[in-house]
């Protein structure tokens, strides 16, 4: 395993990343585009966030296992109903959802690659140390859910 693996949570990421984001809009004014639409757009996306992240805690409660990503060997049930059933990481996409929401709000077009960075960082260094801890613990039933489950969406 990687040295950074599972070691800076996704929160934080997204925290770091949104900073960049504001910093670049700060100091970058030329890369602003302001539509009508930025606040709208941006609002949608934080709602869906909320929608998907709400739905993804419940079946966490649900099944009464842990949400932490940094204790990802406490997990006692693989969930693969509701939001789970469309995407193995909703948390995940929600993170991503979220970037681009603030991009899109800042409107600093620039700040649109940074999801990407998010994507790459997190599926590196959180998601497949993951995948392996979730397959050496749930063995074949996580390999067929793998199979019938995008990693992101």
């Amino acid at each position: 395993m990687p040295g950074l693996a599972l070691k800076i949570v996704p929160p934080f990421q997204v925290l770091f990343l949104g900073g960049i984001m504001w910093l670049i809009h700060r100091y970058f004014p030329i890369a602003h585009v302001h539509t009508g639409y930025n606040f709208l757009v941006s609002r949608i996306l934080l709602y869906l966030c909320l929608a998907i992240f709400g739905a993804a805690l419940y079946q966490f409660w649900r099944h009464q296992t842990t949400v932490n990503p940094r204790k990802i060997e406490q997990t006692s049930t693989l969930i693969t109903r509701g939001v789970y059933a469309w995407s193995r990481n909703p948390i995940y996409v929600v993170d991503v959802l979220l970037l681009l929401a603030w991009a899109i709000w800042l409107g600093t077009w620039i700040n649109l690659a940074l999801p990407l960075v998010f994507i790459w960082f997190v599926t590196r260094f959180q998601i497949v140390p993951e995948e392996a801890m979730l397959l050496q613990k749930f063995g074949d039933e996580y390999s067929q859910y793998n199979r019938r489950t995008r990693r992101w969406i």
